[in-house]
């Protein structure tokens, strides 16, 4: 009596997978209404679509990720951001670090202008747009900041990876 229990369970468990597996099924696609367009084409819209190239994407460069050094910049490179130091400013890049397939990058993030002297009290510097734009091999890196408000240019910095860089603060 089991076997024969288990037995219609199966042909009505394989029943209803058909039924639910037609072309018919409800949470299908109407494949009509459509003008000039077989059901093939609709149904699957990469068959017969000729290729199309696209354009080279960004990538996150693992391999920069570290600290890069040059006169009067460091840099230091996370997976995430990266943190700018400058002899009279620092600034950040609010996005992973990522060059096209010649090493190019435009990146975005902020710059702030520093003071000689202390901070004063009620006194917090600005931190403005800006722009990083450059070149690296891997090895070597050549970039320049462009505030988007004003249009300002600082560089070009050359830097070295894993060279600690010569910073010296505004006194």
């Amino acid at each position: 009596m089991r076997e024969m229990w288990r037995g219609m369970t199966l042909v009505f468990a394989g029943a209803l997978l058909l039924v639910g597996c037609d072309d018919k099924a409800p949470t299908s696609p109407p494949i009509t209404g459509i003008e000039g367009a077989s059901a093939q084409a609709v149904s699957s819209p990469a068959r017969g679509s000729p290729p199309r190239s696209l354009a080279p994407r960004q990538s996150v460069a693992d391999g920069l990720i570290g600290t890069w050094g040059g006169d009067d910049v460091r840099i230091t490179i996370g997976a995430a951001s990266s943190i700018l130091q400058y002899d009279c400013a620092h600034g950040t890049i609010d996005q992973p670090f990522a060059v096209n397939s010649i090493g190019r990058f435009d990146l975005v993030g902020t710059h702030t202008l520093e003071e000689p002297g202390p901070i004063r009290e009620g006194q917090t510097p600005v931190a403005r747009p800006a722009r990083y734009t450059g070149w690296t091999d891997g090895k070597t890196m050549t970039f320049a900041i462009t505030l988007t408000e004003s249009n300002q240019t600082f560089g070009p910095f050359t830097l070295a990876l894993d060279a600690p860089g010569r910073v010296v603060k505004c006194l």
